[in-house]
C-alpha cells in the first residue's frame, strides 16, 4: 500500500503539490523542481494577477473605453500563456532531471565510450531544456507588457495588483536570462551555443526595454503616493 502512494505521487504534477510541498521542493537542494520551473513559475503568478485584474477591470464603468483590449489580454493569457507556462514548469523539471542523472552516471562510468554516451545525451537534453527557458523568457516578456497596460489602463484601486505581475513577469525574464547564459557556456562546443548568442542578446536588449516603462510605472505611482502625503499634510 505504501509503495503505491509513493508511486501516485512520483506520478503526479508538480504544481499539483500543495504550496508548502511544492516551495519546500524548491528549497531542498534537488535538481527537480529547478531554476528553469522557478523562471516558469514566475510567470504564471504573473499571469494569475493579469486576470485578476482583467476581470476586475472589465467589471468598472470606468475602465470602458479599456474592456475589448482587457477581454483580449485576458482570454489570451487564460487560454494560451497560462497553459503552456504550466508545460514548460512541468518539461523543464522532468528534463533537468534526467540531464543530471545523466551527468551522475557519466561520472560514475569507467568506460570511455560509455562516458562519452553519456556526456553527449545529457548535453543534447540540456539543449532542449535550454529551448524551453528561452520560450519561458519571451512569454514573460509578453506578460511584462501586458502588466504596464493593465497599470496605465486597468482600474486606479488595483495597480498593486498589476505591479506585481509586472515586477513577477520582469524576474521570470531575468531568471531565464541568468539560466540560458550558464547553459550556453556549459554548451559553447556546440553549434547551438553560437546560434542562440544572438538570441539572448535580444531577450536581454527587450528587456531593458520593457524595464523602463515598469520603472515610470514605479515613478508615477510614487509620485502620486508623495503628492496625496502633502496634500495631506497640508490641510
Amino acid at each position: 500500500m505504501e509503495q503505491q502512494v509513493i508511486e501516485a505521487v512520483q506520478g503526479q504534477e508538480i504544481l499539483a503539490r500543495p504550496a508548502n510541498q511544492l516551495l519546500n521542493d524548491f528549497g531542498a537542494g534537488r535538481a527537480s523542481p529547478g531554476s528553469g520551473s522557478a523562471a516558469a513559475l514566475l510567470g504564471l503568478l504573473a499571469s494569475k494577477m493579469i486576470i485578476t485584474v482583467c476581470d476586475i477591470s472589465l467589471r468598472k464603468d470606468e475602465c470602458s473605453q479599456s474592456h475589448r483590449e482587457f477581454s483580449f489580454i485576458s482570454e489570451k493569457v487564460t487560454s494560451e500563456i497560462e497553459p503552456r507556462l504550466k508545460n514548460l514548469f512541468e518539461k523543464d523539471a522532468k528534463d533537468f532531471e534526467k540531464v543530471v542523472s545523466l551527468r551522475v552516471s557519466r561520472d560514475k562510468s569507467t568506460d570511455t565510450n560509455e562516458k562519452s554516451k553519456y556526456a553527449r545525451e545529457s548535453l543534447d537534453l540540456l539543449q532542449v531544456a535550454t529551448d524551453y527557458t528561452f520560450e519561458v523568457a519571451e512569454t514573460s516578456l509578453s506578460l511584462m507588457e501586458y502588466g504596464v497596460t493593465m497599470f496605465e489602463h486597468g482600474w486606479h484601486a488595483i495597480r498593486g495588483d498589476s505591479g506585481v505581475a509586472i515586477s513577477a513577469a520582469m524576474s521570470g525574464v531575468m531568471s531565464s536570462i541568468f539560466i540560458i547564459n550558464l547553459n550556453l557556456k556549459t554548451l559553447k562546443r556546440r553549434k547551438y551555443s553560437k546560434d542562440n548568442l544572438e538570441r539572448v542578446q535580444r531577450l536581454h536588449s527587450r528587456l531593458e526595454e520593457l524595464q523602463t516603462k515598469a520603472f515610470s510605472c514605479v515613478t508615477h505611482i510614487s509620485a502620486e503616493s508623495l503628492e496625496s502625503i502633502q496634500l495631506e499634510l497640508g490641510e
